[in-house]
């Protein structure tokens, strides 16, 4: 039986792989032929067997209209996931329609998976039966799984995809909770941004207050929320960063501490965790907010580098840790240093350079990037 560290293993070497030979694939056959049938093999699935993995199944409407899926998976003869691929560095969002088509035709298909053989988007039909869901419950990007892992939550989904484990009820159920689970971060997210009327009576009445007037509501209490809400979420964090004592050995770290070996601090590490939380707030689109899975950290002597892709050319900022308190954030020009006690006096600097390293490098998944990496 594969086990999760199994499949995360495996997981890590298809992605590295993949990252390395995605160049060499322009065109839908050769994507599949070295990045998607290596990833069904991950999932236990034998794609040299005909009766287990099958190219270009139909799906009949009636009256001579078929519809076709790029693999299908089959069991006992009945196609029970479908995959579409695409050329690498493809926009899959433009191309679920055909996924559809086919997943909507066929009753025993259950789980339709969209690709380009670095981006997986896995769909079910949690919303009506044998109609596929217009956005995945689950999105493998073998990118990022590179760089950084992939997580616990991710991998517990992926499991339930696997032959081992698949089975239509159980994945059903769990797209369900990731589903729901994405959409609560992005209610949450929109109402810490904008609190709606609905939310600011909600909040008001649990406060004690009722009736109170719409136009109070804009003027004065709305504005009010957001600020309560953003202290809820992020000041018991800064309160705790502020407060942890320096553990024995964590002295003051300066970049004239040249001789010292490098050794990333749990402030270090809690730093870099708050940056990326408190991004996923501050963004204002949904490409900026996939984006902050690219955000990465580089520990050297005395110093803490957070970058968005790729270490120079997208540097956020430099991160000292000081012994009174009083931290430094070294961020590129024209904005420069900014000594402060409070991490949140960093948010116009932290978004607006997060902004431009986008803008600069581009999305996570915008093909010509990819290729670069390769």
């Amino acid at each position: 039986m594969t086990t999760q560290n199994e499949l995360r293993a495996g997981l890590l070497a298809v992605a590295k792989r993949s990252i390395g030979i995605m160049a060499a694939c322009t065109n839908e056959e050769s994507t599949k032929l070295y990045l998607v049938l290596p990833m069904l093999g991950l999932l236990g699935y034998d794609f040299t067997n005909p009766y287990e993995v099958y190219p270009e199944h139909a799906a009949g409407f009636g009256a001579g209209d078929t519809a076709r899926v790029d693999l299908a998976i089959l069991r006992d003869g009945q196609p029970e996931i479908a995959i579409e691929c695409k050329q690498t560095g493809a926009d899959l969002t433009e191309c679920r329609g055909q996924l559809a088509r086919y997943f909507n035709a066929l009753p025993t298909v259950k789980l339709g998976i969209m690709t380009n053989g670095i981006l997986f988007e896995f769909f079910v039909d949690s919303a009506q039966p044998n109609l596929m869901d217009d956005e995945p419950f689950m999105t493998l990007d073998l990118e990022t799984i590179a760089r950084v892992g992939v997580s616990d939550e991710v991998l517990e989904s992926l499991v339930s995809a696997t032959k081992e484990h698949y089975d239509p009820e159980t994945i059903a159920e769990a797209a369900h909770v990731q589903l729901v689970k994405k959409r609560l971060r992005t209610i949450f997210v929109e109402e810490a941004k904008g609190p709606s009327e609905e939310f600011c009576r909600y909040a008001l009445q649990k406060a004690g207050l009722s009736n109170v007037r719409k136009a109070a509501i804009e003027r004065y209490y709305a504005p009010m929320i957001k600020t309560a809400f953003e202290e809820s979420l992020v000041l018991p964090v800064v309160a705790r960063l502020r407060s942890e004592p320096a553990a024995e050995g964590r002295s003051s770290v300066g970049l004239h501490q040249i001789g010292q070996r490098i050794s990333t601090t749990e402030r270090e590490i809690e730093i870099f965790g708050f940056i990326k939380r408190r991004l996923a707030f501050l963004v204002d689109d949904e490409g900026h907010f996939a984006a902050i899975e690219n955000v990465q950290m580089k520990d050297y002597v005395g110093k803490l580098a957070v970058f968005y892709d790729r270490e120079r050319k997208g540097r956020l900022f430099d991160f000292i840790e000081g012994a009174d308190g009083y931290d430094k954030y070294i961020f590129p020009d024209p904005i420069g240093d900014i000594v402060t006690n409070n991490i949140l006096e960093i948010d116009d600097a932290l978004k607006a350079i997060f902004a431009t390293r986008v803008r600069e490098l581009g999305g996570i998944y915008q093909p010509s990037r990819m290729q670069r990496t390769a």
